[in-house]
């Protein structure tokens, strides 16, 4: 084993310090700290969907920036699914398409939560929302509650009248289910009453 020989110099402070030294450690220093406390980038979403119908209901999830996009292809245009976080964070926006001729009836529920919404066939396809209490009434809402999921017809072809031919109905998930931020949550959809 080989002993390495030197002399140890004390670090000198007042007057006849060695500037250099002490100002690439402070250097050094700083920058370490300034690494460990910069914001880290978090990790996107990722979702376990779960269609819980037959029938044909095909559901897939991407995420571009901030947005969670939840696509749904329904061939019989009734269905249900359960939607899981399963690691990442929570995105900023979430927004299911649903690829239906018709949304008579939409039903999103998360915690103790119950929303429903359905755009009108009729009446330039008007859209009615409301809230479901704990106790089981039904309290209607409108555009600027934090309950109001943003509910638009989106036509391939320009002609968003129902039924549709082609396009899908593009519903934001509304404020309050954002900020709730949760691990689960449950849809359903029907196109048109039987």
């Amino acid at each position: 084993m080989k002993r390495l020989r030197g002399r140890i110099r004390p670090l000198r402070v007042g007057p006849r310090a060695n500037h250099g030294w002490l100002a690439v450690g402070l250097l050094a220093a700083l920058s370490l700290v300034s690494g460990c406390t910069s914001p880290r980038r978090s990790d996107p979403p990722v979702f376990s969907l779960h269609p819980e119908s037959e029938g044909g209901n095909e559901l897939s999830a991407t995420v571009q920036d901030e947005t969670a996009l939840i696509y749904v292809q329904s061939l019989s245009g009734i269905g249900s699914a359960w939607v899981e976080l399963v690691g990442g964070a929570f995105p900023e926006k979430m927004v299911l398409r649903l690829k239906l001729r018709g949304l008579e009836q939409f039903r999103l529920a998360y915690g103790d939560m119950v929303i429903l919404a359905s755009v009108s066939s009729a009446n330039g396809g008007s859209v009615q929302q409301s809230i479901r209490t704990a106790e089981g009434d039904e309290q209607p809402h409108a555009s600027g509650s934090p309950y109001w999921m943003d509910i638009q017809i989106v036509a391939d072809q320009g002609a968003s009248h129902i039924p549709l031919d082609q396009g899908y109905f593009e519903i934001t998930l509304p404020e309050d289910f954002i900020r709730e931020g949760p691990r689960t949550f449950y849809f359903q959809w029907i196109d048109f009453y039987r």
